[in-house]
């Protein structure tokens, strides 16, 4: 990993901002369930497998009555950055998020994520849903439906749970002129069957074929399947897209298909997804097939102090690589620190270029 100069003045600004925010504050569903953050998460987002089965059950507790607290939690994300060649290193305000969620009577519930910064910008809604189970917490088969706007059930989280500052290039990628992509949330009605945590299950989804920001007029109903496997410590998972959007006055019809593996073994995890794709009419020159695909390996040294190395690449009309490292550390129960380190290299220019980002995540 390339490491510049500077790295040390990153590191002291982004240390210097801990100052003036004590980590007191208590996050929204351990609030709200009376939990210690250390609960659900290591050093945050990443979850725990009590957080993870938390998450799959729609963000309840059965059999734990929350507290009267109105559960609302604030997340932040502050940043800095220099590339090489990119100018002067800069320092913003990369993320402000309004998370809120809880259960609804004794088999639904809701979640909310509103971006009101992203990227430095103005944000938009991520996630905002309601769920309702409807089979008995103790089921063998587990039945739910979800409806509302929400990420896609994908093999990784592209951005909730993510722990770098680089997102993942294949939920980022577009094709041609068909601005569809993983990373965005997609709103309709989703039909979830069996428990992620154990077995077999998946889920069926009926989507807009729309793409918020786009511009384009929506196009027909899109179409989500995701299978997952999960035996112990391997998790091994499928998914397929399909839907058509409006480019250049002719209907693109386009899918996405992938597969993914995570296999856990003590405080190391890796993850690998491969995804390939097809679009009729990408752009005015016809037909586009894309690929692309992710390696990723996460050790945690102790319970507050974790590594991360990737390798992204994808293709489609030319081939984009990256490779990713850092390390992370919760200075505190609801506050994170991270450096990562990128190289990438440009497929239309060639150009190789370094770019480091050191991030403060904090959460109340």
């Amino acid at each position: 990993m390339l490491i510049r100069p500077w790295l040390p003045a990153a590191l002291a600004v982004a240390a210097s901002l801990l100052g003036p925010h004590p980590a007191e504050a208590i996050p929204v569903f351990a609030h709200r369930f009376g939990l210690a953050c250390q609960t659900c998460h290591t050093a945050i987002p990443h979850l725990t497998a009590f957080g993870e089965e938390f998450r799959v059950r729609g963000y309840r507790l059965p059999m734990t009555p929350p507290r009267g607290t109105f559960p609302v939690a604030v997340k932040v994300n502050l940043q800095y950055g220099s590339e090489t060649g990119g100018g002067l290193p800069k320092a913003i305000v990369d993320e402000i998020e309004v998370l809120t969620g809880g259960s609804i009577g004794k088999r639904g519930s809701y979640f909310a994520e509103q971006y009101v910064v992203d990227g430095g910008l103005p944000g938009r809604t991520r996630d905002l849903w309601a769920a309702w189970r409807a089979t008995p917490d103790e089921a063998r088969l587990p039945i739910g439906l979800r409806a509302g706007q929400f990420t896609l059930d994908l093999p990784i989280d592209p951005e909730t749970f993510r722990e770098t500052t680089d997102h993942y290039a294949i939920w980022d990628q577009t094709a041609g002129d068909n601005p569809f992509a993983f990373f965005v949330p997609k709103t309709g009605l989703a039909l979830t069957l069996g428990d992620q945590g154990r077995g077999l299950s998946g889920s069926i989804a009926a989507l807009a074929g729309h793409e918020p920001g786009s511009g384009l007029p929506s196009r027909g109903i899109d179409r989500h399947l995701y299978l997952q496997q999960a035996a112990g410590k391997v998790v091994v998972s499928a998914y397929r897209y399909d839907g058509t959007r409006p480019v250049h006055g002719v209907d693109d019809r386009f899918w996405r298909e992938g597969a993914g593996l995570g296999i856990a073994h003590g405080r190391t995890r890796f993850d690998a997804v491969y995804q390939r794709g097809y679009d009729a009419h990408a752009n005015a020159r016809g037909a586009l097939v894309s690929s692309g695909a992710f390696a990723q390996l996460r050790y945690e040294f102790t319970s507050r102090l974790f590594g991360v190395a990737r390798y992204d690449g994808t293709h489609d009309s030319g081939f984009n690589r990256a490779f990713i490292a850092g390390a992370g550390y919760r200075v505190a129960r609801n506050t994170r620190l991270t450096v990562f380190d990128t190289l990438h290299r440009d497929a239309d220019t060639g150009v190789r270029r370094n770019s480091l980002s050191t991030a403060l995540l904090f959460a109340y």
